[in-house]
């Protein structure tokens, strides 16, 4: 039974998803174990990721993209962090043949870099709704009279 409930390979999710969870499950290892267990962790999850259905083959560059990133992360830590002013921020909702996000970056890149000076260009990519969000609406409604900032105020001051 494969308790590891990983996004599964023909799952319609971004591919930015499974690539983000490979590279955050290897920073994690990496940053909170010596090497041998470091070793141990990598293998059971790709012995994981593959009783999911996924192929060493597709797993492989996604995690040598993430020892990259883990190789850039000396070079990362020296980058100064950017303005939230000069970066251009793109929010598309996902779509599984829609256009992807290094398609709108290399439009970017092409067009509009070098006539901005030195700002930077996010692309956010959220999921689109689901049925969960409709059938399940929860909101949390307070009683009259209750203001959790004041709470959480004096919670702080004491």
């Amino acid at each position: 039974m494969n308790l590891y409930l990983y996004i599964p390979p023909l799952s319609a999710h971004p591919p930015s998803c499974f690539k983000g969870l490979i590279t955050g499950e290897v920073r994690r290892y990496w940053l909170q174990n010596n090497l041998e267990d470091f070793q141990q962790l990598l293998s059971k999850f790709i012995e994981r990721l593959i009783a999911r259905g996924h192929t060493l083959q597709t797993i492989t560059p996604l995690l040598q993209n993430a020892a990259a990133t883990l190789d850039n992360k000396a070079v990362n830590l020296r980058a100064k962090p950017n303005d939230p002013d000069n970066v251009l921020f793109i929010h598309k909702t996902f779509h599984p043949h829609g256009i992807q996000r290094k398609d709108i970056r290399g439009l970017y890149q092409r067009i509009l870099e070098p006539h901005l000076n030195g700002e930077k260009m996010t692309v956010a990519i959220s999921r689109p709704t689901n049925l969960r969000d409709i059938l399940t609406k929860a909101r949390l409604v307070l009683p009259d009279g209750i203001d959790v900032h004041k709470l959480v105020q004096q919670r702080k001051d004491k």
